[in-house]
């Protein structure tokens, strides 16, 4: 038998290593993404729906003392530190509609 007769790996119409492994990279870069945008969510809202409240909101439309404008904005951050982390459970436990599990040979 000659070499030219032999079959390439990947010549059956299955994917190739390398692009097996771009799909891969693909997959992990999509995942990295997704857990990098919820832990900016879950750091920074609480921190920006703090000084939100307490800076434009309750400070300029109400007329409260200074305890109870903290103890609110506190509260509101703390509401949207829930909100975020519900997100990401919610993400995490039904997923994204295209991450299924693909079998690899």
């Amino acid at each position: 038998m000659s070499n030219k007769t032999k079959k390439t790996g990947g010549g059956n119409g299955g994917p190739t290593k390398q692009t097996r492994q771009q799909s891969h990279d693909s997959q992990d870069y999509s995942s990295f993404k997704t857990v990098l945008f919820y832990c900016m969510l879950i750091v920074f809202l609480p921190v920006l729906t703090f000084f939100v409240l307490k800076g434009f909101v309750l400070d300029q439309f109400f007329s409260i003392s200074e305890v109870k404008v903290n103890i609110a904005s506190a509260v509101g951050a703390v509401v949207a530190l829930h909100i975020a982390l519900g997100l990401y459970i919610y993400r995490a436990y039904f997923g994204a509609s295209g991450s299924k599990a693909v079998k690899a040979d």
